[in-house]
């Protein structure tokens, strides 16, 4: 157990001039001086009494040494860490900067480089959390209010280095996909995809239908709907592996889907950086996590294709398709996804539909996966729950082709 404190009250010592001297970036690998003193393990900042016994609850079993939260404000805590030789964790609390993105600037002055860095704050913003994690080298941020839940989750496996820090998880592969319009068969290239995946190469995979209020994912595959997705958006902090098992389905031996079906004469509530926390959890635990955002692109949906390392876009041979994916494709990438969406050609060669040829020339483009129009065997399958690759044939070849340029192999076997 360590003697971690939470004193009420902290002198502001005076930056040393050794401190003022040396004060590179954290976010890059740390160039220690040569003399530089022997670093602490652990240091924490929180603004409030609250805050502070949260995070000691949290933390103390996992610290030792004499590691201390100390309950100051923001610019005391430049002033303390200044003044020191940085510990090799620092947890600061930005509650209360008018600017905290300067904030964050002005810390990364005073810590040395290489330093882990977790913060808190009253900033509810997925695009702050974005910035803060991936382009200034914070290893997690978690909005107030705080809870034990939320702590345990995305912090302890920080202090106590172990492979659930979102650095060290697992990571699985996270793809996204939308559709250039309704009725392009995105659910149907996703839900086969993901099957041929868990049941076909035997990896761990996750199908989420990001399609709240009308999506068809559970529907397809014969499952039920719950509100799991629902709660996991509206209130993050109760994300975690528990809320996961009880509401995924399960759709196969390593296939598991999580879909709901809000009312349609309400919004469903999303709370920015919600989907973080989702995605998190999922690629913690799963090989492959595949969303179907559909082609409404709602703020749920905006947030996955940002964050995915991977899009797929389908599209049929329609004018309204090709004009949709030039729109779609201007959309900002995100800083862990490919330089380039992969396109998918489905329904090819429908009577009355544009060529593959002109379409590809049209575009400037050839198409990752290009799948038959079988008006036959995809819509009957669909009907009683069987995904249309498990029949041999064209369509799974497509959808088997389709895999194999995500990486994805039989498990056992190098990705």
């Amino acid at each position: 157990m360590s003697d971690i404190r939470v004193p009420t009250a902290f002198k502001d010592p005076e930056p040393t001039q050794e401190a003022r001297a040396y004060s590179p970036s954290f976010a890059r690998p740390a160039t220690p001086p040569a003399a530089a003193a022997k670093r602490e393990e652990f240091i924490g900042f929180a603004k409030d009494q609250a805050s502070a016994a949260l995070l000691h609850a949290a933390l103390a079993p996992h610290l030792h040494g004499n590691s201390q939260i100390h309950v100051v404000s923001f610019r005391a805590s430049l002033a303390i860490l200044a003044a020191m030789t940085t510990p090799k964790i620092v947890l600061i609390d930005l509650s209360g900067e008018d600017q905290p993105m300067n904030a964050m600037m002005e810390l990364a002055e005073v810590v040395e480089a290489g330093t882990t860095v977790m913060a808190i704050g009253e900033t509810v913003n997925v695009n702050f959390y974005r910035t803060v994690t991936k382009g200034m080298g914070v290893k997690e941020y978690l909005p107030k209010p705080l809870t034990q839940a939320a702590l345990e989750q995305n912090f302890v496996p920080i202090v106590t280095d172990m492979e659930r820090s979102i650095i060290g998880r697992r990571d699985g592969r996270f793809v996204v996909f939308a559709g250039t319009r309704g009725g392009v068969g995105t659910s149907t290239i996703a839900t086969n995809l993901a099957w041929l995946i868990g049941d076909g190469l035997h990896r761990h995979t996750a199908l989420v239908d990001a399609e709240l209020h009308t999506g068809t994912i559970a529907l397809n595959l014969n499952l039920s709907v719950n509100n799991g997705l629902g709660t996991a958006l509206a209130v993050p902090e109760r994300v975690d592996q528990l809320l996961l098992e009880r509401s995924m389905q399960v759709a196969g031996d390593r296939l598991h889907v999580l879909a709901g079906q809000e009312m349609l004469d309400q919004d469903f509530s999303y709370r920015p950086g919600s989907a973080d926390m989702l995605i998190n959890a999922l690629r913690s635990r799963y090989n492959f996590v595949l969303m179907d955002a559909g082609s409404r692109l709602s703020p749920f949906a905006r947030d996955l294709l940002g964050m995915a390392q991977q899009r797929i876009i389908v599209m049929d041979p329609s004018m309204i398709s090709v004009r949709n994916l030039d729109r779609l494709q201007t959309l900002p990438v995100g800083p862990t996804q490919a330089p380039r969406p992969m396109v998918v050609l489905n329904k090819a060669h429908t009577p009355g539909g544009i060529s593959q040829a002109y379409m590809e020339q049209t575009l400037g483009l050839r198409f990752d996966a290009v799948i038959p129009d079988l008006p036959r065997i995809v819509p009957k399958t669909t009907e009683f729950g069987t995904p249309a690759a498990s029949l041999r044939g064209p369509f799974r070849d497509a959808i088997a082709a389709l895999a194999k340029a995500l990486g994805a192999t039989p498990s056992g076997e190098a990705a």
